[in-house]
């Protein structure tokens, strides 16, 4: 049996899939099978897999479902798997050489953590790297619950985790309310009742795709929203003894989507939010700052002022930052 398994959903991802698999073919750490779920392609998907497997039979196992989700293609990876270890990658990111390596190394000499992740550096459609997305703001090992509740910091294709521990606290969500976020709703499950370990060295590259759900900035964060109240709502002890951080992470997405709002001139939808972010924290700084603005300003001065003022983004994490 192989130690590690490594499950690559994928979906109309064959311009990219044979980069992906060639990246765990050539890691430095052999002991591994893959096991790629295509979840129902129409693009040459099928025959790029095909044409890998030839070269390599005893490494990759290929099936194919009908279009149910990443999160049930994951999950069917899961059910197949054979080793100890899983590793999760989508079908357009990639390792580095030695990420498998690193990780079994760490995990063997770490044994109190049950899942591991990493840094990652960013890459662009057309695969030119960026920067380190961890290199100022690193995270911390151990129970991580609340921190990851802040913050999706665990990037998937880093993450390595014990096949008894997925076992123990249940698969990805398949829900499709939650695509984009299902693996952020996983990582909190994980959390509650597991330590992770986070390795403070780049292991794979995280492709950013202008077509990709998490690059619409309204939509996963509302994603994001449902994926919280899923929480809540499976771990109603977890929510009550810790309610602040659950209502502040709430808060912050809800001024971080009416921040969005105001800086595109939908002033009335961005009052909706802002009012449901002090709902949620009356206390938060920016949502209350936000919250004047909108209600003593004439519309028309704010307009002239968001053709004035730097990139939205730029500004929602100088304001953000700014409430702690």
């Amino acid at each position: 049996m192989p130690a590690v398994s490594v499950v690559i959903p994928t979906y109309n991802s064959g311009k990219y899939l044979l980069q992906t698999l060639q990246s765990v073919l050539n890691q430095t750490y052999k002991d591994f099978e893959i096991l790629v779920i295509d979840d129902g392609s129409t693009d040459n998907t099928q025959q790029i897999i095909q044409s890998v497997i030839r070269q390599r039979p005893d490494k990759i196992r290929y099936m194919y479902q009908e279009n149910s989700g990443v999160g049930a293609a994951r999950n069917n990876g899961i059910r197949h798997a054979r080793g100890k270890y899983i590793a999760f990658l989508d079908a357009d990111d990639v390792w580095l050489p030695q990420k498998l390596q690193v990780q079994i190394d760490f995990i063997q000499r770490n044994s109190e953590y049950d899942f591991v992740f990493s840094d990652v550096i960013a890459m662009d459609e057309n695969g030119h790297n960026g920067k380190r997305m961890m290199q100022f703001k690193k995270p911390r090992s151990g129970y991580i619950f609340y921190d990851l509740l802040e913050e999706n910091f665990i990037s998937l294709p880093t993450s390595f985790v014990k096949r008894d521990c997925i076992e123990k606290v249940g698969y990805f969500c398949e829900d499709r309310i939650i695509m984009s976020a299902e693996d952020h709703h996983f990582w909190l499950k994980l959390a509650l009742c597991s330590k992770g370990g986070y390795i403070d060295q780049p292991l794979a590259c995280y492709r950013i795709r202008s077509d990709s759900i998490s690059s619409k900035k309204v939509d996963h964060r509302k994603i994001c929203l449902e994926a919280i109240g899923k929480i809540s709502e499976e771990y109603p002890d977890a929510y009550e003894s810790g309610k602040k951080h659950f209502k502040r992470r709430r808060a912050t997405l809800y001024y971080e989507i009416g921040y969005i709002c105001y800086r595109r001139n939908r002033f009335k939808e961005a009052f909706h939010y802002i009012v449901s972010s002090l709902n949620e924290d009356y206390c938060f700084k920016p949502s209350y700052k936000l919250f004047l603005v909108l209600l003593l300003i004439p519309k028309s001065i704010l307009r002239y002022r968001n053709t004035r003022i730097p990139d939205e983004e730029k500004c929602l994490l100088e304001l953000a930052e700014s409430s702690s």
